[in-house]
């Protein structure tokens, strides 16, 4: 009380102020009764801060704490009011609903106390469920108008295969379906690269991309709004495309699934970082992330096999299956048919080469070469390549007769290729293969039995029936299939001679209009001469001829030295030397080299 007498007027403003000020804050946080002496030293420390003198701090905490006094009381009666307030205002539901207890019954009449159960419950909204079916609705019209603009705009050949719109339908349909009965365990499980991969596989790739886009933000809104489920479902359908674009064999959906797999680990991983998720939660996320992969590849391999079939879709992988030698036709035509079996094989490679160049389905385009002929199959001695070199067949047959033969192959083929049910996109190659070109041979044939005079023939029953080549692989099929019978005919086949063939035979395709329907552009034509050049240059290049054996025989024995005579043993030995020397390996002979 002494150094306070002795304090300035300025000096006990401060401390009033200072006082007055930590008072009112302490007070409005509410002080406890037994929280008093915490409360002191907050005081202190309150003042310490404000003050800027040590002694007048010192003189306005001692005072601040003698009007520290509690201020929190708990009203006993108050609160056990309050409490019974609040329980007569809600119902206890939860005492009333019991777990597999029927909440009404099929044709009960519902009572007030019904719909309070299925409100509490969550499933008495008509307002809420209507306006989510309407949403849903509206959403999804709107993502199947942008899918339709895009096919519209950017695969035509889609928009106008009716059976191609039909099986994307269903796999839109099947899929939002899944998502829902899949998200009811778990979002992570939904198998949106199964849908990418089906896409993908039986239509187009490029498209896949955009639809599993498209659906990817469709599941976002069904679980209204969850991101996380929308970006694992992306991200595993992007990698799903990825990994099976270039894929030939089904067993790469296997490796396919599990890269599946590891995308969505890695996904679920890094979204659960991002929001702090405990790893318990990650990990269980992880686990039907993993399964969602050997699921999304399991399906894809179980369905895709009845798509092909159901919709007539020809796949990398059923054109790989039809490509092995084993395949009934195949087998039959090397059996029956093996001149035939090797001008097609030729034809395919000399084609699928051609077409690489170009950019178009190398695949396909090898495939359809192999069985392009199959029609032969019926009568396999009525054409050259398999008919014995001293016997044809045709020359005791009239030229119209063994024009028709030889073009009865093409719709046998088709009949063969429907018998065993091959794809739609190698009938077309097998009907298109010779376009409406002239059989040449037996039309100059008949003009020369009827003194050359064109119009005692009619052309038309010299031509093949058609139609025109309507894909670019059903032409470059046509023109490998011309120019590989015409290069057996060289007589000597140098580069320059092939070259020249080679573009005889495209100009003689485009002069008769048989390329007029598959678009191959001329820039695509020059590359398609260029590798069929190479490609024959390289099959018919030079040889060395090889000596004959019995010529070698023959000089061996007139260099070998002659017994009786009596030359001196020097002289034998040397020629000895020269002879092993001229008859190494049939390298030198005479002094002169051959090369074998």
């Amino acid at each position: 009380m002494l150094n306070l007498l002795r304090t300035d007027q300025t000096s006990l403003e401060e401390i009033e102020q200072n006082v007055r000020l930590s008072i009112r804050k302490l007070m409005e946080q509410g002080i406890k009764e037994g929280d008093i002496e915490e409360a002191k030293k907050q005081i202190v420390r309150e003042i310490s801060e404000i003050s800027d003198n040590p002694f007048s701090a010192t003189i306005a905490s001692e005072i601040g704490k003698e009007f520290i006094k509690p201020s929190l009381f708990l009203d006993i009666g108050a609160t056990e009011k309050k409490r019974q307030d609040s329980i007569e205002a809600v119902r206890d539901v939860k005492n009333i609903i019991r777990k597999d207890q029927i909440i009404v019954r099929k044709g009960e009449i519902v009572t007030s106390e019904h719909i309070e159960k299925l409100k509490a419950l969550g499933l008495q909204n008509p307002a809420l469920q209507f306006q989510n079916i309407l949403g849903l609705f509206l959403i999804n019209s709107l993502f199947i108008l942008l899918i339709g603009l895009y096919i519209h705009t950017f695969h035509k050949n889609v928009f106008t295969d009716i059976s191609k719109l039909i099986l994307l339908s269903i796999i839109y349909i099947s899929m939002m379906f899944m998502a829902k009965i899949t998200g009811e365990i778990s979002g992570y499980l939904i198998p949106m690269a199964f849908t990418s991969m089906l896409v993908a596989i039986t239509i187009d790739s490029i498209l896949a991309l955009w639809i599993t886009f498209i659906m990817s933000f469709n599941i976002g809104f069904i679980f209204l709004g969850e991101i996380n489920y929308m970006i694992v479902a992306l991200a595993g359908g992007l990698i799903s495309i990825f990994s099976i674009r270039k894929a030939t064999q089904r067993s790469s959906l296997t490796r396919a699934g599990l890269l599946i797999t590891m995308t969505n680990i890695f996904s679920i991983l890094a979204l659960g970082l991002i929001h702090r998720s405990s790893y318990q939660v990650i990990l269980e996320n992880s686990m039907w992330g993993a399964l969602n992969g050997f699921t999304s590849a399991i399906l894809t391999l179980g369905i895709l096999p009845f798509l092909e079939s159901l919709f007539d879709i020809t796949s990398s992988f059923k054109l790989m299956e039809l490509s092995n030698p084993n395949q009934p036709l195949l087998k039959q035509l090397l059996v029956e048919a093996p001149g035939t079996y090797h001008h097609s094989v030729v034809v395919g490679n000399l084609a699928e080469a051609a077409v690489e160049e170009i950019g178009a389905n190398a695949l396909l385009t090898r495939v359809g070469a192999y069985y392009h002929d199959i029609g032969k199959l019926k009568r396999p001695y009525f054409f050259a390549e398999n008919q014995e070199a001293y016997k044809n067949t045709h020359d005791d047959m009239e030229p119209s007769l063994s024009a028709l033969v030889i073009a009865s192959h093409v719709k046998d083929g088709v009949d063969m290729a429907k018998k065993y049910r091959l794809p739609k996109a190698i009938i077309d190659i097998i009907n298109q293969h010779h376009g409406t070109g002239l059989i040449s041979y037996f039309f100059h044939r008949a003009l020369q039995s009827n003194g050359s005079k064109p119009t005692a023939v009619n052309e038309e029953n010299y031509r093949y029936s058609g139609p025109k080549p309507q894909s670019k692989e059903a032409g470059i099929i046509l023109l490998a299939d011309i120019l590989e019978a015409e290069a057996r005919t060289l007589n000597s086949p140098t580069s320059s001679r092939i070259k020249s063939l080679t573009q005889n035979v495209i100009n003689r395709s485009l002069e008769n209009g048989q390329l007029d329907e598959c678009n191959l552009t001329l820039r695509e034509l020059n590359k398609i001469k260029e590798i069929f050049s190479r490609i024959f240059t390289g099959m018919f290049h030079n040889r060395v001829e090889y000596p004959d054996e019995d010529l070698i025989n023959k000089l061996k024995k007139e260099r070998s030295p002659i017994e009786g005579t009596n030359k001196k043993s020097s002289e034998s030995d040397n020629q000895s030397s020269e002879t092993k020397k001229n008859t190494n390996n049939g390298h030198e002979i005479n002094g002169t080299k051959k090369e074998l």
